[in-house]
Order: structure tokens, then C-alpha cells, then sequence
């Protein structure tokens, strides 16, 4: 079974409490740490929704087995720090335009781990998508439990058609 895991995160939020809290029309700081969460919260969902890192982040990924190429999940990446097999430090070539492509010199391999740190995202869409979902959250933080998954549907609109622009299509 294939494995991700953050190690880190390297970088800090895109969306700053001030912006969003200007964005949601708060004026008081009473609400600051939960508006803080929530941007996070937000900014969480839309990295799992398009399976990229928005804030940079320090990974390893495992694979018990592979042909010799691989693409890294989360890119972009910004650089590899090891690449093994069974422990051990294997070569490799970086293929692909955001760095995201593995080829293993020695072809296939098993056991394969790969830690490498993500570049990170930041344009003013995602910063508005994180903005109108952390004032989705923060309108209806009665109706987000925390033990409840997400549904795509409370999601608004503009989020999702903003982040499917941003979603990896693999052909």
C-alpha cells in the first residue's frame, strides 16, 4: 500500500487573519484563534480536494513496489532530499515540469520511500476560495461538526469552480 505523510510544514498561510476577518466584515478580535483554525481548515480541504500542497510542506512517500517511474503526490516540489530502496540510497532522474516525476536509474525497485518538500501555492484564487470558505465555516460553525465529514455539496460553488482549475488531471 502506498503511503503520504507530512513531516513538516514548511511554509505559513496565504490567507492572513486580518485579510479574512476584512473579508467577512469581523471587527472584533474576540473570534481571532477560531478564525485562525478555520483558515486552516479551510486551507486543509482545499489541498485534499486538489491534491496539491497551498502551503509548502516537508513529505516522504512509500511505495512497497514500482516500475521505476513515479509521479510524487502533493507537487509541485521544490526538491528531493532521499531517495532509497529497502533503505538503501538509489539514483534517479527528475522528469516532468513541476518536478513531480521520478525515474529510477535502475529501474524497478521495491520498498521505496521519498521525502522531498513541496513548493507551495499562492495566487489570489486560492486565497479567495480560502477566504470564502473560512466564511462558510465561520457563518455556519453550528452546522461544520468536527466528527462529520465534509460533504462536497456545503461546499459553495465558487470554491469548487475555482479549485477545479487547480485539480491534477493525469491523461
Amino acid at each position: 500500500m502506498r503511503q503520504i505523510k507530512i513531516n513538516s510544514t514548511e511554509g505559513s498561510e496565504i490567507v492572513l487573519v486580518a485579510t479574512a476577518k476584512d473579508y467577512m466584515r469581523v471587527s472584533t478580535s474576540e473570534d481571532d484563534n477560531i478564525i485562525t483554525r478555520m483558515i486552516t481548515q479551510a486551507r486543509i480541504w482545499c489541498e485534499n480536494y486538489i491534491s496539491r500542497d497551498i502551503v509548502s510542506k516537508n513529505r516522504s512517500y512509500y511505495m512497497p513496489e514500482t516500475n521505476g517511474i513515479f509521479d510524487l503526490p502533493f507537487g509541485p516540489v521544490s526538491s528531493i532530499s532521499s531517495v532509497t530502496s529497502d533503505g538503501t540510497a538509489i539514483t534517479y532522474s527528475i522528469l516532468g515540469l513541476d518536478n513531480e516525476s521520478i525515474e529510477l536509474d535502475g529501474g524497478p525497485a521495491e520498498k521505496i520511500k521519498v521525502t522531498y518538500i513541496t513548493t507551495g501555492l499562492s495566487d489570489a484564487l486560492l486565497q479567495s476560495a480560502i477566504m470564502q470558505l473560512t466564511s462558510t465555516y465561520y457563518d455556519n460553525r453550528a452546522d461544520f461538526a468536527s466528527d462529520q465529514k465534509s460533504n462536497i455539496e456545503s461546499i459553495p460553488t465558487d470554491v469548487r469552480d475555482i479549485l477545479n482549475s487547480y485539480k491534477a488531471m493525469y491523461l
